[in-house]
């Protein structure tokens, strides 16, 4: 970095800059604290230089957003600058290679973890939290996004829509409900007995109802009361379903809302608004 002032000093100013900004959702500002945290505890300057630039990235973007109004959509211009930055990053971030300090190489793969999210490859991104949590990283925020993870790829890999029926059909049952529950297994390490434990049990109890496995998901919804539109979201975490109302639902879908929530697994938004 051409800025001459200590590292973590850099990077928290980047951020505060960022998360200044009222259209940053919820998640993602505890997402990019939890980069600079590690960040800040290393001086290696190649992943500072990308922990900076990723922060540059999505401070453009967020404030086209809140340029463009709260009720509106995020301008198609500043989405497709910004998947093209994050591809850029991704890459970057890849030819970096592995660190040798843990605190460094955790922040290289936290931010290939958010570049890859929206650049749909939902296995990789399982691969690089998977990595933060096995070496020294045991966030309820990572387990909760893991979780969501294997959810977005269990769906991407098994579930499609067959049409002009809009039918879903499972390629294969079994491998989606192996990999339905281990998004289980990553959820439940976000139960905190906090107050956000009701909607991960929400999404444990959806994740559970997917993958066909009824009477389990009745008997965690159970213990949790059915938003009626969806888990209190905003902004990135209404990723998946915060839109869609295919898995908010406890009832039946209709053939434009099971459209609405392919497209949703196709064209992924930020994650935070699930929480």
């Amino acid at each position: 970095m051409a800025d001459e002032r200590d590292g973590d000093q850099v990077i928290w100013e980047y951020l505060h800059r960022l998360i200044s900004l009222q259209s940053v959702p919820a998640f993602s500002r505890e997402f990019y604290s939890l980069i600079a945290e590690e960040a800040a505890h290393t001086d290696d300057a190649a992943c500072l230089e990308l922990a900076v630039r990723l922060f540059e990235v999505e401070t453009r973007f967020y404030r086209q957003v809140e340029a463009q109004g709260p009720e509106q959509a995020p301008p198609a211009g500043a989405m497709e600058k910004r998947r093209i930055a994050l591809e850029v990053l991704y890459e970057r971030a890849q030819t970096r290679g592995r660190r040798v300090d843990q605190n460094a190489e955790l922040v290289r793969r936290l931010i290939m973890a958010e570049c890859a999210y929206y650049l749909e490859r939902h296995e990789e991104v399982v691969a690089h939290l998977e990595y933060a949590l096995s070496h020294g990283r045991t966030d309820p925020l990572l387990h909760f996004a893991l979780g969501h993870a294997r959810f977005l790829l269990a769906l991407q890999s098994f579930v499609r829509l067959e049409l002009p029926g809009a039918e879903l059909v499972v390629a294969d049952r079994a491998a989606l409900q192996s990999l339905c529950l281990a998004a289980v297994t990553a959820f439940e390490g976000a139960l905190t007995g906090g107050p956000r434990d009701a909607e991960v049990l929400w999404w444990i109890g959806r994740v559970l109802m997917t993958a066909g496995f009824t009477e389990a998901a009745d008997n965690v919804l159970a213990h949790v009361e059915a938003p009626e539109s969806g888990p209190p979201i905003e902004g990135r975490e209404r990723d998946l379903t915060g839109r869609d109302a295919a898995l908010r639902r406890l009832g039946p879908i209709d053939e434009e809302e099971l459209a609405q929530f392919m497209a949703a697994v196709r064209r992924p938004q930020p994650l935070s608004s699930l929480l």
